[in-house]
């Protein structure tokens, strides 16, 4: 049987995991090269920094945009 805690525990995972959905930047369609440098490869970034550096844009495009 679940106590109070563990119900706060879930109601807090929900509520998290929809935040974070909303939070996720649109991600641009696959077309065979990285969409930051322009790379050739099967995904959208080619690797972690193309992608770090493109979600900092992204993150920094919606600032001006709420200031």
């Amino acid at each position: 049987m679940a106590d109070n805690v563990d119900d706060a525990s879930d109601m807090i995972e929900l509520h998290l995991a929809a935040e974070l959905a909303k939070a996720k930047p649109n991600l641009p369609p696959l077309t065979g090269s990285c969409y930051y440098c322009d790379a050739l490869t099967d995904e959208r970034f080619c690797d972690a920094d193309c992608r770090d550096d493109f979600e900092r844009l992204q993150r920094s495009v919606q600032m001006r945009k709420r200031g």
